[in-house]
């Protein structure tokens, strides 16, 4: 029997909960899944999701034969509980894990002396929708990547416009790491004037642009005095998107509609799911089956904000809108 989305879900929830990875056994061994033995679906599923995986692992019962374990070593682990959180996200719709590849190239622009070839190919993998907005979202490292740019390094300050206008930072995680000396730091290089040194003018030139880019993105607004954590969700700003407790307001057709923030968020999630599958955002509309009765009015909403935004991709538009809701 085929799998579904929901076959899937209803068996990962408590397997990555209970086990997962979580437990080593003896002999350097951790279980992936742990099924009872008269569980014939459940043993189904386990073989079939593992059988796709493409992770070596090895399937055993248990001392007391009461369990199915199916397990990998410590050298494959990193590689399974990446591949368990990433088919999670997938089948769920949710934003999918940053691979180890781009998370190298993230490690790259925040550390190494030539951080612009690392933020160019990440720029380049954002062409080619292999990465979204997003992508730099642990607030550690987007603390990191601010410190950095007190290096006055013009090659840096480059590296990072350019993550910066391929949506690449995660915004709301962006403007609630900033701080006042970051600013102060954009008008000490931009205040005096332009240099006459080639170098210098690139630092510049960048400073300028980060600082247009954070106020094109709602990160911060002219004329308003910075204070951190006082200024709303720059992707509601951006979005064009207000929120009133678990609704959001939007207007459609001429009329003001309240939207429940629980259909809105099943109806970005499901369109992912299906981009994630592989089919076209153009063929989408409210009489497709996955639409149910209370996805269709906060998709109509979504799909007129993604129209509205044609200079971004539907995935990048996706997590923006997810976003807008957080508080």
């Amino acid at each position: 029997m085929p799998l579904s989305d929901e076959d899937i879900l209803h068996f990962l929830t408590p397997q990555v909960r209970d086990h997962g990875g979580q437990a080593e056994m003896e002999g350097g061994l951790w279980p992936i899944f742990v099924v009872a033995m008269n569980d014939a679906r459940g043993n189904e599923i386990a073989r079939e999701l593992l059988a796709g995986a493409g992770i070596s692992h090895e399937s055993g019962e248990s001392a007391d034969d009461r369990w199915m374990l199916y397990y990998v070593t410590t050298e494959r682990l990193p590689d399974a509980l990446f591949w368990l959180e990433d088919l999670s996200r997938f089948v769920s719709g949710e934003v999918r894990p940053v691979h180890s590849l781009h998370q190298q190239l993230i490690d790259e622009v925040c550390e190494s002396p030539a951080p612009h070839r690392a933020a160019r190919r990440l720029a380049e993998a954002h062409e080619r929708s292999e990465v979204s907005a997003g992508l730099i979202s642990k607030p550690a490292t987007v603390r990191a990547f601010l410190d950095r740019l007190h290096r006055v390094e013009p090659l840096y300050f480059s590296a990072f416009q350019m993550l910066l206008s391929h949506h690449l930072f995660d915004l709301l995680v962006l403007q609630r790491r900033l701080i006042a000396e970051d600013l102060v730091l954009k008008n000490e290089i931009v205040g005096h004037g332009r240099s006459q040194e080639p170098f210098l003018q690139i630092r510049q030139d960048a400073a300028r642009e980060i600082h247009g880019s954070l106020l094109r993105y709602e990160v911060i607004k002219a004329n308003v005095p910075w204070k951190n954590g006082v200024l709303a969700n720059p992707y509601a700003d951006y979005m064009q998107l207000v929120t009133e407790g678990k609704s959001i307001v939007v207007l459609m057709d001429g009329a003001t509609t309240r939207l429940a923030r629980a259909d809105y968020l099943r109806a970005i999630r499901m369109t992912r799911r299906k981009l994630y599958a592989g089919e076209a955002f153009s063929s989408f509309n409210t009489q497709v089956p996955w639409i149910t009765g209370e996805m269709a009015a906060p998709f109509r909403f979504i799909r007129q904000r993604i129209d509205s935004r044609s200079e971004l991709s539907t995935m990048d538009s996706l997590y923006m809108l997810e976003r807008a809701v957080e508080n």
